[in-house]
Formats: C-alpha cells, structure tokens, sequence
C-alpha cells in the first residue's frame, strides 16, 4: 500500500473542493481561485519537499506570496468591494518582489515572507475593525458570522508569519530536516484552515447583481438628510426591504441615496444597535405577525428575510427571551 504525503492529500481536498464549488456555481469566482491556489501550494510543497523536485524550490516561496495576496483580494471582492484594475493590480508586486528576493541571501526572502503574511493579515484586521459596517457586500444576515471567519484568516495569516520565525531558527539551530518538515506540517494546516474557512457559505456565495442604477449609486454620495432615521423608518414599512434575504449594506445605501457610513452610524446612535441586528429586528417582527396567523414557523422563517433557521433561532431568542415554539405557545394562550 503506497503512503501518500500528506500535502499531496491535501492538494487533493482542496482540488476537489474547488472543482466542486466551481461544478455547482454557487460560490464566488474569487473564492473558488483562492482555493485552488492553496490546492496548488500544497502540490508545490510535496513535489519540493516530497518528491525530490528541487526545481519547484524557487517556485514555493513565490506561490505562497500569492497566497496572501489572494486571500486580501477575495476578502474585498466578497465583503468590501468589487474588485479594480487600478489600484488592485499593484497587489503583483508582492509576488514579483519575493521573486526579486531569490537572488539575495534566504534572510531577505524569509522577511519578505514574513512581511507580506502579517502586512495582508493585519490590513483585513483593520479593513474589519468597525464589523459589519466596514463588510458593506456581506449579507446582513450572516455578517457577524463573516467578520468571525475573516478574522480567523487574518489571525492564520500573522500565525503563519510568526511561524516562518521559528521555522528559520529550527534550520539554523535544530537538527537536519527538521526545518522541511516544519514548513510541511504547518503548511497543510494552514493551507487547509483557510480553505475550509474561505468556502463557508457566508462568505464564499455570491450575490445577485445590484439592481439599483448606477444614478442611483452616484448619489449615494451625497449628504445625508437630518430626517434620516425618519426616512429609514419609512423606507422599512413601505418597502419592507428586510425581507429581502440579500439585503446588505451597500444596496440599502443606494436605495436611500445615503452613504454608507452614515447610514450605519445613524442607525447606531439612534437605535443602540447595529445595522445586522436592527434589521433583524424588523425580521423578527414579521415574523411573529406571521406565526400568529397561523403560518408554520418553518414556512415564516424564509418568509421573513432568514436564510437559516440556526440565525433565526438565535436572533428569537435574543429578542424575544424565548424560543419561537414557546413563544408562540405563550402568545396563543392570551
């Protein structure tokens, strides 16, 4: 029975993973390329490290650059921004310079490395320092969820730099081969860590294009009114927007041509709650109103904006103090 290397098997995973992902359709381009470049990593690593191929030596430091540059890019393209030519491009220089760095002595090369993973892991760190309010693509629904992820890959990524520390001290002072064996070990479980991470649906399924028009998208440029709150409050009842189970903060933005961050920040100062959990809120509402015309729970939670009954659930009871079934039960004996 022939062993393989574990960074062959995983190569193989997270091939097959993206592949998947690809198949189906329902996951974002940028997420399914950010997998497959780990799946490629990994393969770099075992033809490297396992099977004797020293010319993909030079080529493993270059593709693990890549790494942090993709994983910064899928995080704005799927909870900040589209993606631009300009100023996105220059996010190539990184791996052009730790291919520069190949001629210089491995000191160079290591705090390149090392650099790029804490620098990219750090810039997600800051972009989602204000939650859900900095993710304005992330469905409002799952954006506490998605901040949790997108953190635990920023945090992976500083790992991974302070990993590259010890590792090069593990060559210069440990025994033979236990420098290869390190970065292998460590390799697979990071490469597999933020694979898995990156395809959970709350940050790797794509949403439907905006519909709002691109007038529509000028202005919210402009100056918020002072009746803002009045005019969001208007907006809920009369559009019922919250039902919408892709609501995010961009495309409520547009619909009342108010900034973002203004938006958002009105909606804090006013209510306490953020913008997730105000929404939420109306959600919930709703769906009592429904429950108590006598629409099965499992029917009113997709009908209230939901797009899963464990966020349902915890959003119930935050609110209300009780699961829905006892509170429904409570409520029909009034």
């Amino acid at each position: 029975m022939i062993a393989l290397p574990v960074p062959v098997f995983t190569a193989a995973v997270l091939a097959y993973l993206a592949i998947r992902a690809a198949v189906l359709g329902e996951t974002s381009r940028m997420v399914i390329a950010f997998v497959a470049m780990c799946a490629v990593q990994s393969a770099v690593i075992a033809l490297n490290q396992h099977y004797g191929l020293r010319i993909f030596g030079p080529l493993q430091p270059v593709t693990a650059s890549m790494l942090a540059v993709f994983a910064y890019l899928t995080f704005l393209a799927t909870s900040v921004r589209p993606l631009r030519v300009v100023p996105d491009a220059a996010h190539l220089l990184a791996p052009a310079s730790v291919a520069a760095c190949l001629w210089l002595p491995p000191l160079f090369l290591d705090g390149m490395l090392m650099l790029l993973f804490a620098g990219y892991g750090t810039a997600i760190l800051f972009k989602a320092r204000n939650g859900a309010e900095n993710l304005p693509l992330v469905r409002l629904e799952g954006s506490e969820r998605a901040l949790f992820l997108w953190r635990c890959v920023a945090a992976a990524m500083m790992a991974s730099a302070a990993f590259d520390l010890i590792i090069s001290v593990a060559v210069t002072y440990g025994p033979q081969g236990i420098g290869p064996l390190l970065v292998s070990l460590y390799s697979v479980a990071f490469l597999l860590m933020v694979g898995l991470l990156s395809l959970s649906e709350t940050v790797s399924r794509p949403l439907p294009q905006d519909p709002v028009p691109a007038a529509a998208a000028r202005a919210s440029h402009t100056a918020a009114h002072p009746d803002l709150m009045h005019r969001i409050k208007d907006h809920m009842r009369t559009s019922k927007i919250y039902l919408d189970p892709d609501l995010t903060l961009r495309k409520l933005s547009r619909q009342l041509s108010v900034p973002e961050k203004t938006l958002s920040a009105s909606i804090n100062r006013a209510t306490g709650e953020n913008l997730p959990r105000y929404i939420n809120r109306h959600r919930i509402e709703h769906a009592c109103e429904l429950m108590q015309a006598g629409t099965p729970v499992t029917h009113a939670i997709y009908a209230s904006g939901f797009n899963t009954k464990s966020n349902f659930n915890r959003e119930f009871l935050r609110l209300k103090g009780l699961p829905p079934s006892a509170w429904l039960a409570a409520h029909s004996s009034q």
